[in-house]
Protein backbone atom coordinates (compact mmCIF):
# COMPACT_ATOMS: atom_id res chain seq x y z
CA UNK A 1 0.00 0.00 0.00
CA UNK A 2 2.88 2.34 0.74
CA UNK A 3 4.24 2.05 -2.79
CA UNK A 4 0.79 2.77 -4.14
CA UNK A 5 0.51 5.96 -2.11
CA UNK A 6 4.02 7.38 -2.22
CA UNK A 7 6.09 7.92 -5.32
CA UNK A 8 9.48 7.85 -3.67
CA UNK A 9 11.27 7.18 -0.42
CA UNK A 10 13.21 10.43 -0.23
CA UNK A 11 13.55 11.75 3.26
CA UNK A 12 12.32 15.12 4.42
CA UNK A 13 13.28 17.20 7.44
CA UNK A 14 11.30 16.74 10.60
CA UNK A 15 8.06 18.72 10.57
CA UNK A 16 7.06 18.90 14.24
CA UNK A 17 3.75 20.53 13.51
CA UNK A 18 2.85 17.81 11.03
CA UNK A 19 3.90 15.16 13.54
CA UNK A 20 1.61 16.65 16.17
CA UNK A 21 -1.22 16.84 13.63
CA UNK A 22 -0.78 13.18 12.70
CA UNK A 23 -0.79 12.17 16.36
CA UNK A 24 -3.97 14.14 17.00
CA UNK A 25 -5.73 12.78 13.92
CA UNK A 26 -4.80 9.21 14.73
CA UNK A 27 -5.80 9.58 18.38
CA UNK A 28 -9.07 11.43 17.80
CA UNK A 29 -11.36 8.46 17.04
CA UNK A 30 -10.08 6.59 20.10
CA UNK A 31 -10.60 9.69 22.23
CA UNK A 32 -14.18 9.96 20.96
CA UNK A 33 -14.77 6.32 21.80
CA UNK A 34 -13.36 6.88 25.30
CA UNK A 35 -15.56 9.91 25.89
CA UNK A 36 -18.55 8.00 24.58
CA UNK A 37 -17.81 5.11 26.96
CA UNK A 38 -17.54 7.50 29.90
CA UNK A 39 -20.89 9.06 28.98
CA UNK A 40 -22.46 5.60 28.90
CA UNK A 41 -21.00 4.80 32.30
CA UNK A 42 -22.23 8.06 33.79
CA UNK A 43 -25.51 8.40 31.94
CA UNK A 44 -27.57 8.48 35.13
CA UNK A 45 -25.54 11.41 36.46
CA UNK A 46 -25.41 13.52 33.30
CA UNK A 47 -28.85 12.54 32.03
CA UNK A 48 -27.59 11.47 28.60
CA UNK A 49 -30.56 9.21 27.93
CA UNK A 50 -28.27 6.53 26.49
CA UNK A 51 -27.91 3.13 28.07
CA UNK A 52 -25.39 0.29 27.78
CA UNK A 53 -24.47 -2.49 30.20
CA UNK A 54 -21.54 -1.38 32.36
CA UNK A 55 -19.53 -4.42 31.36
CA UNK A 56 -19.66 -3.45 27.69
CA UNK A 57 -18.96 0.19 28.44
CA UNK A 58 -15.95 -0.72 30.57
CA UNK A 59 -14.71 -2.98 27.78
CA UNK A 60 -15.06 -0.08 25.32
CA UNK A 61 -13.16 2.21 27.68
CA UNK A 62 -10.43 -0.44 28.13
CA UNK A 63 -10.09 -0.71 24.36
CA UNK A 64 -9.68 3.06 24.18
CA UNK A 65 -6.93 3.02 26.81
CA UNK A 66 -5.12 0.14 25.09
CA UNK A 67 -5.37 1.88 21.71
CA UNK A 68 -4.00 5.09 23.22
CA UNK A 69 -1.03 3.18 24.60
CA UNK A 70 -0.46 1.57 21.21
CA UNK A 71 -0.44 4.97 19.48
CA UNK A 72 2.00 6.33 22.07
CA UNK A 73 4.25 3.32 21.43
CA UNK A 74 4.18 3.94 17.66
CA UNK A 75 5.19 7.59 18.00
CA UNK A 76 7.75 6.76 20.67
CA UNK A 77 9.47 4.27 18.38
CA UNK A 78 9.31 6.76 15.49
CA UNK A 79 10.87 9.52 17.61
CA UNK A 80 13.62 7.16 18.78
CA UNK A 81 14.47 6.11 15.23
CA UNK A 82 14.58 9.73 14.12
CA UNK A 83 16.89 10.63 16.99
CA UNK A 84 19.27 7.79 16.06
CA UNK A 85 19.34 8.96 12.44
CA UNK A 86 20.20 12.56 13.34
CA UNK A 87 22.86 12.44 16.02
CA UNK A 88 24.57 15.57 14.80
CA UNK A 89 21.64 17.70 15.92
CA UNK A 90 22.26 16.66 19.52
CA UNK A 91 25.74 18.22 19.68
CA UNK A 92 25.94 21.26 17.41
CA UNK A 93 29.38 22.35 16.38
CA UNK A 94 30.45 26.00 16.87
CA UNK A 95 29.84 26.83 13.21
CA UNK A 96 26.17 25.83 13.47
CA UNK A 97 25.77 27.98 16.57
CA UNK A 98 26.93 31.04 14.61
CA UNK A 99 25.03 29.88 11.52
CA UNK A 100 21.93 28.08 12.85
CA UNK A 101 20.56 27.36 9.37
CA UNK A 102 23.30 24.76 8.98
CA UNK A 103 21.47 22.63 11.58
CA UNK A 104 19.01 21.64 8.87
CA UNK A 105 20.47 19.89 5.86
CA UNK A 106 17.81 21.18 3.46
CA UNK A 107 18.42 24.78 4.60
CA UNK A 108 22.17 24.36 4.29
CA UNK A 109 21.79 22.97 0.74
CA UNK A 110 19.26 25.62 -0.29
CA UNK A 111 16.94 22.89 -1.63
CA UNK A 112 13.80 22.63 0.49
CA UNK A 113 11.39 19.78 -0.12
CA UNK A 114 7.72 20.63 0.09
CA UNK A 115 6.25 20.11 3.53
CA UNK A 116 2.82 19.68 1.95
CA UNK A 117 3.42 15.94 1.79
CA UNK A 118 0.66 14.43 3.84
CA UNK A 119 0.97 11.26 5.85
CA UNK A 120 -1.51 9.62 3.48
CA UNK A 121 -1.12 6.17 4.98
CA UNK A 122 -1.83 7.46 8.50
CA UNK A 123 -4.68 9.54 7.12
CA UNK A 124 -6.30 6.46 5.64
CA UNK A 125 -5.79 4.56 8.91
CA UNK A 126 -7.49 7.40 10.73
CA UNK A 127 -10.37 7.44 8.22
CA UNK A 128 -10.80 3.68 8.54
CA UNK A 129 -10.93 3.84 12.35
CA UNK A 130 -13.29 6.80 12.28
CA UNK A 131 -15.70 5.11 9.88
CA UNK A 132 -15.55 1.82 11.81
CA UNK A 133 -16.13 3.54 15.16
CA UNK A 134 -18.94 5.77 13.87
CA UNK A 135 -20.63 2.80 12.17
CA UNK A 136 -20.42 0.77 15.38
CA UNK A 137 -21.88 3.61 17.43
CA UNK A 138 -24.66 4.26 14.91
CA UNK A 139 -25.67 0.61 14.56
CA UNK A 140 -25.36 -0.29 18.24
CA UNK A 141 -26.93 2.78 19.78
CA UNK A 142 -29.21 4.67 17.41
CA UNK A 143 -31.75 1.92 16.54
CA UNK A 144 -32.04 0.84 20.18
CA UNK A 145 -32.56 4.40 21.42
CA UNK A 146 -35.10 5.19 18.70
CA UNK A 147 -37.10 2.13 19.74
CA UNK A 148 -37.15 3.59 23.25
CA UNK A 149 -38.42 6.91 21.92
CA UNK A 150 -35.14 8.77 22.45
CA UNK A 151 -34.90 10.77 19.22
CA UNK A 152 -31.96 12.76 20.59
CA UNK A 153 -29.83 9.73 19.71
CA UNK A 154 -29.99 10.85 16.07
CA UNK A 155 -27.18 13.27 16.89
CA UNK A 156 -24.83 10.27 16.74
CA UNK A 157 -25.41 10.16 12.96
CA UNK A 158 -23.14 13.19 12.63
CA UNK A 159 -20.15 10.82 12.99
CA UNK A 160 -20.90 8.84 9.77
CA UNK A 161 -21.52 12.13 7.94
CA UNK A 162 -18.11 13.40 9.05
CA UNK A 163 -16.69 10.05 7.96
CA UNK A 164 -17.95 10.60 4.40
CA UNK A 165 -16.30 14.03 4.34
CA UNK A 166 -13.05 12.48 5.60
CA UNK A 167 -13.13 9.85 2.86
CA UNK A 168 -13.52 12.58 0.24
CA UNK A 169 -10.64 14.56 1.79
CA UNK A 170 -8.38 11.48 1.93
CA UNK A 171 -9.11 10.60 -1.71
CA UNK A 172 -8.39 14.16 -2.85
CA UNK A 173 -5.16 14.24 -0.82
CA UNK A 174 -3.99 10.93 -2.27
CA UNK A 175 -4.77 11.98 -5.85
CA UNK A 176 -2.93 15.29 -5.35
CA UNK A 177 0.15 13.47 -4.03
CA UNK A 178 0.10 11.02 -6.94
CA UNK A 179 -0.27 13.85 -9.44
CA UNK A 180 2.30 16.36 -8.17
CA UNK A 181 4.61 14.36 -5.91
CA UNK A 182 7.20 16.42 -4.06
CA UNK A 183 8.00 19.98 -5.07
CA UNK A 184 11.40 21.55 -4.37
CA UNK A 185 12.18 25.19 -3.64
CA UNK A 186 15.68 26.09 -4.84
CA UNK A 187 16.89 29.22 -3.04
CA UNK A 188 19.04 31.79 -4.83
CA UNK A 189 20.93 32.67 -1.63
CA UNK A 190 21.22 30.84 1.69
CA UNK A 191 19.94 32.03 4.04
CA UNK A 192 17.50 34.80 3.23
CA UNK A 193 18.48 37.98 5.05
CA UNK A 194 15.96 39.79 7.21
CA UNK A 195 15.28 43.05 5.38
CA UNK A 196 16.47 41.50 2.11
CA UNK A 197 14.68 39.44 -0.53
CA UNK A 198 13.58 35.83 -0.77
CA UNK A 199 14.52 34.66 -4.26
CA UNK A 200 14.48 31.32 -6.00
CA UNK A 201 12.47 28.84 -8.02
CA UNK A 202 9.88 26.23 -7.04
CA UNK A 203 10.31 23.08 -9.14
CA UNK A 204 7.09 21.12 -9.67
CA UNK A 205 7.25 17.61 -11.11
CA UNK A 206 4.19 18.17 -13.29
CA UNK A 207 3.01 20.49 -16.01
CA UNK A 208 0.95 23.08 -14.18
CA UNK A 209 -1.91 24.60 -16.12
CA UNK A 210 -3.80 26.80 -13.62
CA UNK A 211 -7.36 27.62 -14.61
CA UNK A 212 -6.91 31.24 -13.49
CA UNK A 213 -3.52 31.93 -11.93
CA UNK A 214 -1.05 30.80 -9.30
CA UNK A 215 -1.05 32.19 -5.77
CA UNK A 216 2.22 32.69 -3.85
CA UNK A 217 2.15 33.53 -0.15
CA UNK A 218 4.95 34.18 2.34
CA UNK A 219 4.11 34.28 6.07
CA UNK A 220 5.99 34.90 9.29
CA UNK A 221 4.27 32.84 12.00
CA UNK A 222 4.90 32.72 15.73
CA UNK A 223 4.37 29.22 17.14
CA UNK A 224 3.59 29.02 20.87
CA UNK A 225 2.87 26.06 23.13
CA UNK A 226 0.25 26.74 25.78
CA UNK A 227 0.31 24.68 28.98
CA UNK A 228 -2.94 24.41 30.91
CA UNK A 229 -2.43 21.94 33.72
CA UNK A 230 -1.87 18.55 32.17
CA UNK A 231 -3.13 19.75 28.81
CA UNK A 232 -1.03 21.49 26.21
CA UNK A 233 -1.73 22.88 22.79
CA UNK A 234 0.00 24.86 20.08
CA UNK A 235 -1.26 28.20 18.80
CA UNK A 236 -0.03 30.15 15.80
CA UNK A 237 -0.15 33.87 15.14
CA UNK A 238 0.64 35.44 11.79
CA UNK A 239 3.01 38.36 12.38
CA UNK A 240 3.40 39.35 8.75
CA UNK A 241 2.20 38.10 5.37
CA UNK A 242 2.63 39.02 1.73
CA UNK A 243 1.25 37.44 -1.41
CA UNK A 244 1.42 37.57 -5.19
CA UNK A 245 -0.65 36.29 -8.08
CA UNK A 246 1.14 34.95 -11.15
CA UNK A 247 -0.43 34.40 -14.54
CA UNK A 248 -1.05 30.90 -15.86
CA UNK A 249 1.78 31.12 -18.45
CA UNK A 250 4.44 29.88 -16.01
CA UNK A 251 7.87 28.87 -17.33
CA UNK A 252 7.96 25.18 -18.31
CA UNK A 253 11.37 23.79 -17.33
CA UNK A 254 10.56 20.45 -18.94
CA UNK A 255 7.76 18.72 -20.80
CA UNK A 256 6.49 17.37 -17.49
CA UNK A 257 7.85 20.02 -15.09
CA UNK A 258 7.06 23.61 -14.16
CA UNK A 259 9.15 26.35 -12.57
CA UNK A 260 7.56 28.99 -10.33
CA UNK A 261 9.72 32.10 -9.85
CA UNK A 262 9.72 33.44 -6.28
CA UNK A 263 10.62 36.99 -5.25
CA UNK A 264 9.52 38.63 -1.98
CA UNK A 265 10.86 41.70 -0.20
CA UNK A 266 11.14 41.12 3.55
CA UNK A 267 10.83 43.70 6.35
CA UNK A 268 13.75 44.05 8.74
CA UNK A 269 11.75 44.33 11.97
CA UNK A 270 10.56 40.72 12.29
CA UNK A 271 12.19 37.82 14.19
CA UNK A 272 14.35 35.26 12.44
CA UNK A 273 13.57 31.60 11.83
CA UNK A 274 13.79 28.97 14.55
CA UNK A 275 15.89 26.07 13.33
CA UNK A 276 14.80 23.61 16.03
CA UNK A 277 11.33 22.37 16.85
CA UNK A 278 9.06 23.61 19.60
CA UNK A 279 8.17 27.24 20.17
CA UNK A 280 9.59 29.74 17.74
CA UNK A 281 9.22 31.45 14.38
CA UNK A 282 8.34 29.82 11.06
CA UNK A 283 8.74 31.54 7.71
CA UNK A 284 6.43 29.70 5.31
CA UNK A 285 6.31 29.91 1.57
CA UNK A 286 3.15 28.47 -0.01
CA UNK A 287 2.22 28.01 -3.66
CA UNK A 288 -1.27 27.00 -4.75
CA UNK A 289 -3.34 26.87 -7.90
CA UNK A 290 -6.74 25.66 -9.00
CA UNK A 291 -6.29 23.06 -11.73
CA UNK A 292 -8.34 20.27 -13.25
CA UNK A 293 -8.63 17.43 -10.80
CA UNK A 294 -7.02 17.84 -7.37
CA UNK A 295 -5.71 21.35 -6.80
CA UNK A 296 -1.98 22.07 -6.45
CA UNK A 297 -0.55 23.13 -3.11
CA UNK A 298 3.03 23.09 -1.83
CA UNK A 299 4.49 24.57 1.35
CA UNK A 300 8.08 25.19 2.41
CA UNK A 301 9.76 26.32 5.63
CA UNK A 302 12.39 28.82 4.52
CA UNK A 303 15.38 30.13 6.55
CA UNK A 304 15.27 33.86 7.33
CA UNK A 305 18.03 35.21 9.57
CA UNK A 306 19.54 38.56 10.51
CA UNK A 307 22.88 38.98 8.74
CA UNK A 308 25.62 41.54 9.20
CA UNK A 309 25.51 42.33 5.47
CA UNK A 310 22.37 42.09 3.36
CA UNK A 311 23.07 40.75 -0.15
CA UNK A 312 22.31 43.09 -3.03
CA UNK A 313 18.95 41.96 -4.46
CA UNK A 314 18.80 40.88 -8.08
CA UNK A 315 16.06 41.72 -10.55
CA UNK A 316 12.58 40.41 -9.82
CA UNK A 317 12.30 37.33 -12.05
CA UNK A 318 8.60 36.96 -11.23
CA UNK A 319 7.66 40.46 -12.37
CA UNK A 320 6.90 39.47 -15.96
CA UNK A 321 4.44 36.84 -14.73
CA UNK A 322 2.68 38.94 -12.10
CA UNK A 323 -0.96 39.82 -12.60
CA UNK A 324 -2.08 43.40 -12.62
CA UNK A 325 -4.30 44.52 -9.77
CA UNK A 326 -7.40 44.39 -11.99
CA UNK A 327 -6.58 40.80 -12.98
CA UNK A 328 -5.91 39.85 -9.38
CA UNK A 329 -9.18 41.35 -8.14
CA UNK A 330 -11.05 39.29 -10.73
CA UNK A 331 -9.38 36.14 -9.43
CA UNK A 332 -10.41 36.83 -5.84
CA UNK A 333 -13.86 38.10 -6.91
CA UNK A 334 -13.51 41.23 -4.83
CA UNK A 335 -16.80 42.88 -3.86
CA UNK A 336 -15.17 46.09 -2.64
CA UNK A 337 -16.21 48.99 -4.89
CA UNK A 338 -14.07 52.06 -5.55
CA UNK A 339 -15.40 54.92 -7.66
CA UNK A 340 -14.72 58.55 -8.51
CA UNK A 341 -17.21 61.22 -7.44
CA UNK A 342 -18.22 64.24 -9.58
CA UNK A 343 -16.55 66.67 -7.14
CA UNK A 344 -13.11 65.03 -7.60
CA UNK A 345 -13.69 62.86 -4.55
CA UNK A 346 -13.28 59.11 -4.05
CA UNK A 347 -15.79 56.65 -2.63
CA UNK A 348 -14.90 53.25 -1.10
CA UNK A 349 -17.70 50.82 -0.31
CA UNK A 350 -17.09 47.72 1.81
CA UNK A 351 -20.33 45.68 1.57
CA UNK A 352 -21.56 43.29 4.22
CA UNK A 353 -20.96 39.54 3.78
CA UNK A 354 -18.17 40.20 1.28
CA UNK A 355 -16.17 37.16 2.53
CA UNK A 356 -18.76 34.48 1.87
CA UNK A 357 -16.44 31.51 2.46
CA UNK A 358 -15.18 32.88 5.77
CA UNK A 359 -18.69 33.83 6.94
CA UNK A 360 -20.23 30.52 5.87
CA UNK A 361 -17.58 28.44 7.63
CA UNK A 362 -17.96 30.47 10.83
CA UNK A 363 -21.74 30.09 10.63
CA UNK A 364 -21.51 26.30 10.33
CA UNK A 365 -19.32 26.16 13.44
CA UNK A 366 -21.76 28.45 15.27
CA UNK A 367 -24.74 26.27 14.31
CA UNK A 368 -23.02 23.11 15.59
CA UNK A 369 -21.96 24.82 18.81
CA UNK A 370 -25.45 26.25 19.36
CA UNK A 371 -27.01 22.85 18.67
CA UNK A 372 -24.80 21.26 21.34
CA UNK A 373 -25.88 23.93 23.86
CA UNK A 374 -29.56 23.34 23.07
CA UNK A 375 -29.04 19.60 23.52
CA UNK A 376 -27.34 20.19 26.89
CA UNK A 377 -30.27 22.28 28.06
CA UNK A 378 -32.80 19.77 26.71
CA UNK A 379 -31.04 16.93 28.54
CA UNK A 380 -30.88 18.92 31.80
CA UNK A 381 -27.08 18.99 31.97
CA UNK A 382 -25.46 20.65 35.02
CA UNK A 383 -26.24 24.42 34.75
CA UNK A 384 -22.58 25.51 34.70
CA UNK A 385 -21.86 23.66 31.44
CA UNK A 386 -24.50 25.36 29.22
CA UNK A 387 -23.83 28.68 30.99
CA UNK A 388 -20.12 28.72 30.07
CA UNK A 389 -20.83 27.38 26.58
CA UNK A 390 -23.55 30.00 26.14
CA UNK A 391 -21.13 32.83 26.96
CA UNK A 392 -18.76 31.61 24.23
CA UNK A 393 -21.74 31.24 21.89
CA UNK A 394 -22.72 34.86 22.55
CA UNK A 395 -19.26 36.08 21.52
CA UNK A 396 -19.47 33.96 18.36
CA UNK A 397 -22.90 35.47 17.62
CA UNK A 398 -21.53 39.03 17.83
CA UNK A 399 -18.64 38.03 15.55
CA UNK A 400 -21.09 36.54 13.01
CA UNK A 401 -23.26 39.65 13.04
CA UNK A 402 -20.19 41.67 12.06
CA UNK A 403 -19.32 39.24 9.28
CA UNK A 404 -22.80 39.17 7.75
CA UNK A 405 -24.18 42.66 8.44
CA UNK A 406 -21.26 45.08 8.99
CA UNK A 407 -21.22 47.60 6.13
CA UNK A 408 -18.81 50.53 5.81
CA UNK A 409 -18.42 53.42 3.40
CA UNK A 410 -15.58 55.91 3.10
CA UNK A 411 -15.77 59.17 1.16
CA UNK A 412 -12.75 61.41 0.62
CA UNK A 413 -13.81 64.80 -0.74
CA UNK A 414 -13.90 68.53 0.03
CA UNK A 415 -11.03 68.35 2.50
CA UNK A 416 -12.73 65.71 4.62
CA UNK A 417 -12.62 61.98 5.27
CA UNK A 418 -16.10 60.65 6.02
CA UNK A 419 -16.48 57.19 7.56
CA UNK A 420 -19.93 55.61 7.72
CA UNK A 421 -20.48 52.26 9.44
CA UNK A 422 -23.88 50.53 9.57
CA UNK A 423 -25.57 47.41 10.95
CA UNK A 424 -29.22 46.57 10.17
CA UNK A 425 -29.82 50.12 8.97
CA UNK A 426 -28.33 51.75 12.10
CA UNK A 427 -25.53 54.08 11.03
CA UNK A 428 -22.55 55.61 12.78
CA UNK A 429 -20.75 58.48 11.09
CA UNK A 430 -17.40 60.12 11.72
CA UNK A 431 -15.82 63.06 9.89
CA UNK A 432 -12.07 63.75 9.97
CA UNK A 433 -10.40 66.73 8.35
CA UNK A 434 -7.89 65.74 5.67
CA UNK A 435 -5.30 67.89 7.40
CA UNK A 436 -5.71 65.77 10.55
CA UNK A 437 -4.97 62.47 8.81
CA UNK A 438 -1.49 61.15 9.59
CA UNK A 439 -1.63 57.93 7.57
CA UNK A 440 -3.57 54.83 6.63
CA UNK A 441 -2.46 51.37 7.73
CA UNK A 442 -3.31 47.71 7.35
CA UNK A 443 -2.87 45.32 10.26
CA UNK A 444 -3.47 41.60 10.66
CA UNK A 445 -6.83 41.31 12.37
CA UNK A 446 -7.97 37.68 12.36
CA UNK A 447 -6.10 34.45 11.60
CA UNK A 448 -7.92 31.53 10.00
CA UNK A 449 -5.58 28.61 9.41
CA UNK A 450 -2.67 29.88 7.31
CA UNK A 451 -4.62 32.89 6.05
CA UNK A 452 -4.65 36.35 7.57
CA UNK A 453 -7.50 38.86 7.37
CA UNK A 454 -6.58 42.53 7.52
CA UNK A 455 -8.10 45.58 9.16
CA UNK A 456 -7.83 48.91 7.36
CA UNK A 457 -7.31 51.84 9.75
CA UNK A 458 -6.85 55.59 9.60
CA UNK A 459 -4.57 57.31 12.11
CA UNK A 460 -4.78 60.97 12.98
CA UNK A 461 -2.05 63.38 13.96
CA UNK A 462 -3.28 63.44 17.58
CA UNK A 463 -2.60 59.65 17.69
CA UNK A 464 -6.18 58.49 17.45
CA UNK A 465 -6.99 55.39 15.42
CA UNK A 466 -10.23 54.46 13.65
CA UNK A 467 -11.07 51.23 11.85
CA UNK A 468 -12.33 51.86 8.33
CA UNK A 469 -12.97 48.22 7.28
CA UNK A 470 -12.37 44.78 8.78
CA UNK A 471 -11.59 41.30 7.46
CA UNK A 472 -9.95 42.22 4.15
CA UNK A 473 -8.99 38.84 2.73
CA UNK A 474 -6.23 39.85 0.33
CA UNK A 475 -2.96 41.61 1.21
CA UNK A 476 -2.26 43.16 -2.25
CA UNK A 477 -5.76 44.59 -2.39
CA UNK A 478 -5.46 45.92 1.18
CA UNK A 479 -2.20 47.67 0.28
CA UNK A 480 -3.79 49.00 -2.91
CA UNK A 481 -6.70 50.45 -0.93
CA UNK A 482 -4.20 52.29 1.29
CA UNK A 483 -2.53 53.79 -1.79
CA UNK A 484 -5.89 54.75 -3.34
CA UNK A 485 -7.05 56.50 -0.17
CA UNK A 486 -3.77 58.40 0.01
CA UNK A 487 -4.21 59.35 -3.65
CA UNK A 488 -7.72 60.58 -2.80
CA UNK A 489 -6.28 62.94 -0.19
CA UNK A 490 -3.86 64.31 -2.78
CA UNK A 491 -6.58 65.23 -5.27
CA UNK A 492 -6.83 68.94 -6.28
CA UNK A 493 -9.85 69.60 -4.04
CA UNK A 494 -7.91 68.44 -0.98
CA UNK A 495 -4.39 69.62 -1.62
CA UNK A 496 -5.05 72.99 0.04
CA UNK A 497 -6.18 71.33 3.23
CA UNK A 498 -4.11 68.15 3.39
CA UNK A 499 -0.34 67.67 3.54
CA UNK A 500 0.97 64.53 1.89
CA UNK A 501 0.50 61.62 4.37
CA UNK A 502 2.92 58.74 4.37
CA UNK A 503 1.71 55.22 3.59
CA UNK A 504 1.95 52.64 6.33
CA UNK A 505 1.41 49.00 5.46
Amino acid sequence: MKNWIFKDESSTPTDHKAARTRAILLSLPFALLGIFALVLLLHDEVGSGFAMPKQKAIGLLSGFIASGGFIALIFGITAKKRALKTPKLQSPIPETIEKPWLNRQDWADGRIISSSRKAVLLLWIFVAFWCAASAAISLAVVPQQLDQGNHAALIALIFPVVGLALIFFALNTTLAWRKFGQSIFEMATVPTASGGTLEGMVRVNAKLQPEHGLHLQLSCVRRTTIHAGKNRGTTEKILWQDEKWLRADLPQTDVKATGIPVYFKLPDNLPESTASGGDGIDWRLEASAKVRGPNFHAAFEVPVFKLAEIPVPSDDTSKQYQMSLDEMRKQIHSRIRVSNLPDSGREFIFPAARNLGFATGATVIWLIWTGVIILLIYKHAPPLLPLVSGAADLLMTVFLINLWFHHSRVVIAAGQLKIEISWFGFKKRRIIKSSDVANFATEVGANVGHSAYYDLKVRTRDRQEFTVAKHLSNKPEADWLVREMIAGLRRPSDIKNSPQPPATV
